[in-house]
């Protein structure tokens, strides 16, 4: 579920009472004044633009704590691009055959965790933030709700640098898992966004559908396991968690989605219809999403959604020297960010 889940429906901190006409014109204004970015990497000091919905260029991660590919999909994209060339594709393939309605954004991840005498229960994936959150009233109602809604939540949103994060096995809504050596589909079989995955990390047959998602492919008590709900039900137990090892040799592929978060006009959808302004996502606050371990000692990946300010940004020309672009392949605008120059230095 996660901090998106958390106050999804609740009532952010400017208002009393649910008013739809606020809540429009709110999320309208932060469409208007801001542009999304996301960016990821291995830690928050080496983060890169990801290319959103390009289906076959996943950012790849290669520290000493991960290696791996992380791609991401925003249903009805219309932000910044890593290559200012790349149009902004408003959708993937991941979004097909209705799949938008249990996703308007995805991580996905597909990689090797390193290091010695890892358990599942040490993995931990969620939010992290780095200041203190203006906690809306009866926000304590809400945490308890979703401590029933996911049993292995942890919680620490009133301290100076909250969290709300879960074990990684038992919170992602599809996983699957093979041994490195084994080998899956054919190259001119798969989705290409499986290209390099492929070749570099060997997928079993049945990791992933031909939309490029993961599906669920997972061992329990040494029977294969498709029921997503069963697993994540399995590690709700510590003590499941604590068996299992996290060894170098294996390859975890992972998907986390939410049908209720919207980043793209950074709201929130619930089912009755009702639309909010995401709480604790402005352009001095990003929404983080990061897998560490529990101790917090080792950062394997992050993930990170930003609010850029449009006036930073501009709309690119279709040529540029004579040199025609790339055409579009929709009607969003190609962006690209405006950096103010380096101060002058006079020359020796």
């Amino acid at each position: 579920m996660m901090l998106g889940g958390l106050f999804g429906g609740g009532l952010i901190p400017s208002q009393n009472v649910y008013d739809p006409m606020t809540s429009q014109r709110l999320v309208l204004e932060r469409n208007a004044n801001y542009v999304l970015r996301v960016r990821a990497g291995p830690d928050t000091a080496h983060l890169e633009t990801i290319d959103v919905n390009y289906e076959h260029t996943p950012l790849k991660i290669d520290s000493d704590d991960f290696t791996g590919y992380i791609s991401v999909r925003v249903f009805g994209f219309s932000g910044l691009m890593a290559d200012p060339c790349h149009p902004p594709p408003a959708n993937a393939e991941y979004f097909a055959n209705g799949f938008s309605r249990k996703a308007l954004y995805s991580i996905q991840v597909v990689g090797q965790f390193k290091g010695r005498h890892l358990t599942a229960d040490d993995i931990m994936f969620g939010n992290y933030f780095d200041r203190r959150l203006p906690l809306p009233p009866f926000s304590g109602l809400f945490e308890w709700f979703m401590r029933r809604m996911d049993r292995t939540l942890v919680l620490d949103m009133k301290s100076d640098t909250p969290s709300a994060v879960s074990p990684l096995l038992a919170t992602v809504q599809k996983l699957s898992y093979w041994d490195s050596s084994l080998h899956g589909w054919e190259t001119d079989s798969i989705p290409h966004i499986n290209n390099k995955i492929l070749r570099e990390l060997h997928p079993i047959d049945g990791a992933f559908d031909r939309e490029g998602r993961v599906t669920e492919y997972f061992p329990i008590k040494d029977t294969l396991n498709k029921d997503s709900k069963k697993r994540r039900h399995h590690f709700e137990k510590s003590s499941h968690r604590q068996k299992w090892k996290v060894k170098e040799n294996e390859t975890y592929a992972f998907d986390f989605y939410s049908p209720f978060i919207d980043v793209n006009h950074q709201c929130v959808r619930m089912p009755n219809a009702m639309v909010e302004p995401m709480p604790f996502f402005d352009s001095d606050m990003p929404l983080r999403y990061e897998c560490r371990t529990r101790d917090g000692r080792h950062t394997f990946f992050v993930v990170q959604f930003e609010l850029i300010p449009a006036s930073r940004t501009r709309p690119l020309r279709t040529a540029q020297n004579g040199r025609p672009r790339r055409q579009y392949r929709d009607s969003g605008y190609e962006r690209e960010i405006l950096d103010p120059p380096p101060p002058y230095t006079e020359e020796a």
